[in-house]
């Protein structure tokens, strides 16, 4: 399980948050996260990057400069069906701020849910 969904769930058992939300003695917490085996939704995903540009406002020709490449090539990705390259998405999670794993949309999700008895 990844570190972050783990400490989302040790961080409300601590609080108590769900407990004194629902006056519960037990409370169930789920956590979801990416399923890496399935791979990644190449159409979700470029749709995805492409929403966050729009968001921080980047424009064609400045991702261009940065991945070392012409604004036609920004384009044809963005608009046209190809994909970026890993090296690619590396500076482009830079631009934007997050990690790669924020900017990719994987096919399908795992769940897990974690029983909380309090005593």
């Amino acid at each position: 399980m990844p570190n972050n969904s783990l400490r989302r769930v040790l961080e409300m058992i601590e609080s108590r948050m769900l407990w004194e939300k629902y006056r519960c003695s037990d409370y169930t917490v789920s956590c979801k996260w990416p399923d890496r085996a399935s791979g990644m939704d190449m159409e979700a995903t470029k749709k995805h990057i492409c929403e966050m540009i729009k968001a921080k406002g980047l424009k064609d020709r400045a991702i261009a400069e940065k991945m070392g490449v012409t604004p036609q090539a920004v384009n044809k990705w963005r608009h046209k069906g190809t994909f970026l390259v890993i090296d690619n998405l590396y500076i482009l999670s830079g631009m934007l701020g997050v990690s790669i794993d924020e900017l990719i949309v994987p096919k399908a999700w795992k769940e897990q849910t974690f029983l909380v008895e309090v005593r």
